[in-house]
């Protein structure tokens, strides 16, 4: 695992910008809750077809102290500029994860030990308070105020570059200002084995749970059966924006489901 933490961190560091502690006034109590459906993006499911939850990441028993100490302990690692408070806020609050650039950053929180099998969804609520300036997609501005990768299986797939470690698939989900939704896109490296997609436009300070079929989605995208889910890890990227480098986001909870 800690050779996975270590590609990962390399490939933070020299490949995704594409083209935990503090104490901070109270967010808003009212955020307004909304989901997007399109595609690999699930509706609300039928009372009769409950899903099993199989895995949870939430922040509801934080009780004060080292917010990054704290994530230590439930297994989630701050890699890059998510190690450092001068560079990326991180508070949580009522149970809420709150993430907030203070300059042009590449940080990421990664999930240790984790190794899911027999999940088909992911389903996420979280929010942005504020959109990285002119990230863009579309435009090949490839920045985020916060990105869920989910990576599947052992098998390394070649970067496409000598300088950038192998990793094995995964798709990246993230909520843009613009870009369309459920559209697959592809970065500068990892074209074989990696795919970046909208999964909500959402307005600012609304919070959004994001249902996504991952399952059928491995199978549309790579044309094969989808291995075990083998790694996770929260994103994000200012590099390229404007605006000072600034965003901020928050996630309230991560569930895998059966």
């Amino acid at each position: 695992m800690k050779s996975f933490i270590a590609s990962i961190t390399c490939v933070v560091i020299f490949v995704l910008s594409g083209n935990v502690f503090s104490e901070e006034n109270k967010r808003d109590e009212t955020l307004e809750s909304s989901q997007e459906a399109k595609d690999h993006c699930l509706g609300k499911q039928d009372n009769e077809k409950v899903q099993k939850v199989k895995y949870v990441i939430d922040f509801s028993n934080y009780s004060g102290g080292s917010v990054r100490k704290w994530l230590e302990s439930k297994g989630l690692s701050c890699e890059g500029s998510a190690k450092y408070h001068t560079e990326i806020e991180l508070s949580i609050d009522n149970g809420v994860l709150f993430i907030k650039t203070k300059q042009p950053v590449r940080g990421f929180i990664v999930c240790k030990d984790i190794i899911l099998v027999e999940v088909s969804k992911v389903r996420i609520e979280w929010g942005i308070i504020q959109y990285p300036k002119d990230a863009s997609f579309e435009r090949g501005n490839r920045n985020e105020a916060v990105s869920c990768y989910i990576f599947f299986g052992s098998e390394n797939l070649s970067s496409g570059c000598f300088m950038i470690p192998d990793l094995p698939y995964f798709i990246s989900l993230f909520l843009g200002e613009a870009d369309e939704i459920n559209l697959p896109y592809k970065g500068r490296y990892f074209q074989a084995g990696g795919r970046f997609v909208c999964v909500g436009n959402s307005e600012l300070k609304e919070t959004v749970i994001s249902e996504f079929d991952l399952t059928s989605a491995f199978q549309t995208y790579y044309k094969k059966e989808a291995p075990a889910i083998s790694g996770l890890c929260l994103e994000v990227d200012t590099t390229t924006t404007g605006g000072g480098g600034k965003a901020e986001a928050y996630v309230k909870r991560i569930e895998f489901l059966e």
